[in-house]
């Protein structure tokens, strides 16, 4: 079974890689997440003859929006772990496009010191081991005076309204458990401090939804519960009883989902000199 928590780390070797595409497309196409990004990519203060290097590209969508803004004199090196996700990234560049596409890992960049204006990853550290490793790359190959822009969903502000409360207090902390750094949000400010970088903003962007069947894609609802239930979390039949409940609560009106994700950013110091 491929799950949307644990499954992104290793899409290449999934059973069904297109439940990963068909994710990304839906999520961006939502109004919440095109206006976040919006802002992360001004955050980045691309100009003319910018190097910007996106950290896990996905499908390249965002490294398109970035590449149209640094202009003809720039170019974006749009990079991820996946194969497949290079591929399409590749395919959505189009041709006269000043985007570079690149397999690499965020935990060992390929880049030397100093190599870009500006970094930036959306949702990327969350399906990484050791989010801090790669966090500590992307300000590596940063310049002095360059900017680094993250963002990244807490899963610890997961929340469903609609079945039991108990039931939905347990799937919603299952699916922040089963990434491999579910509670990244949180501690982003402190890496952007413990690198050193300045003019440090951090803002809340907080996710709300009172459609089922969209939280059940954005989600993985109906895997999560019969993870919970296979794994002893709930009790037998407790998990379908609580995605009827769910429905029932989507019927009256009293179905909310939210989470409350972390756009932060800040700039690589100058080197001092004595």
């Amino acid at each position: 079974m491929d799950y949307l928590s644990s499954g992104f780390s290793k899409v290449d070797g999934s059973l069904d890689s297109e439940v990963f595409f068909s994710c990304l497309r839906t999520l961006s196409s939502l109004p919440y997440f095109q206006d976040y990004k919006r802002k992360s990519l001004q955050l980045l203060e691309p100009t003319e003859c910018r190097r910007i290097l996106e950290v896990g590209c996905g499908l390249g969508g965002d490294a398109v929006e970035v590449a149209g803004m640094i202009g003809e004199g720039g170019y974006v090196l749009a990079m991820d772990s996946s194969r497949g996700m290079i591929e399409r990234a590749y395919e959505a560049t189009g041709k006269g496009v000043s985007i570079r596409c690149c397999l690499g890992d965020a935990c060992r960049l390929p880049f030397a010191d100093s190599s870009f204006d500006g970094a930036r990853a959306d949702r990327v550290l969350q399906h990484i081991a050791e989010p801090r490793r790669a966090f500590s790359e992307m300000v590596r190959v940063v310049r002095a005076g360059g900017r680094v822009v993250v963002y990244e969903p807490d899963w610890g502000t997961f929340i469903i309204q609609g079945g039991d409360g108990e039931v939905s207090r347990t799937m919603a902390q299952l699916f922040g458990e089963t990434f491999p750094s579910g509670w990244i949000g949180r501690q982003l400010p402190g890496f952007f401090r413990e690198e050193g970088l300045w003019g440090i903003e951090v803002r809340p962007e907080t996710f709300t939804t009172d459609d089922l069947d969209l939280a059940s894609r954005v989600f993985d609802l109906v895997n999560n519960a019969h993870r919970a239930e296979a794994t002893g979390r709930v009790s037998e039949g407790e998990a379908e009883d609580w995605l009827e409940d769910l429905r029932v609560a989507k019927y009256h009106g009293r179905f909310f989902c939210s989470y409350t994700g972390f756009l932060v950013s800040g700039v690589k110091p100058e080197v001092s000199s004595f």
